[in-house]
């Protein structure tokens, strides 16, 4: 295919596989949702994996408000942390990680009502920040391996 380039001293200029290019940029338009999911839930499953490693175990029962064991007894964080899917629209896919209600403040710390200061474990927050770079090198990858699949040389 030849094009005219303006400002160019040639009249024109001929790029060799532009329409190949073309073609495979009109395939992914019809990429399928599974890559999409399959690389958003590789990269979740990487931060909840990350999540759990940083998440030290705290010796005894979770007493409940005003030291009371009958509520809350436990309290296994690592056991009831999973992923769940949100829904999206087609060729996005978003995943949270579903904690119960007191994973906050084991995470991010509390005030208690004598007015100590408990610090979190920032369990999250080391989970994403210290691995980013792997989480997305990770999801990038299983997408690439998807495209490859749906555009991949015939």
């Amino acid at each position: 295919m030849t094009y005219y380039v303006p400002g160019s001293n040639a009249s024109e200029v001929s790029i060799d596989g532009v329409e190949e290019l073309i073609a495979k940029l009109k395939e992914l338009e019809k990429l399928p949702q599974s890559i999409v999911t399959k690389a958003a839930k590789t990269g979740a499953n990487m931060a909840l994996d990350f999540a759990l490693a940083n998440l030290q175990p705290v010796n005894g029962d979770f007493l409940g408000r005003q030291g009371r064991t009958e509520q809350h007894e436990g309290g296994d964080l690592a056991k009831t942390m999973n992923l769940k899917a949100e829904k999206s629209p087609k060729g996005k896919k978003v995943y949270r990680i579903k904690a119960p209600w007191y994973t906050h403040f084991k995470d991010l710390g509390f005030t208690s009502r004598s007015g100590k200061k408990i610090e979190g474990s920032h369990f999250f927050k080391y989970a994403l920040t210290k691995h980013y770079s792997e989480i997305q090198e990770a999801i990038i990858e299983e997408l690439s391996k998807g495209v490859d699949k749906v555009v991949g040389p015939k």
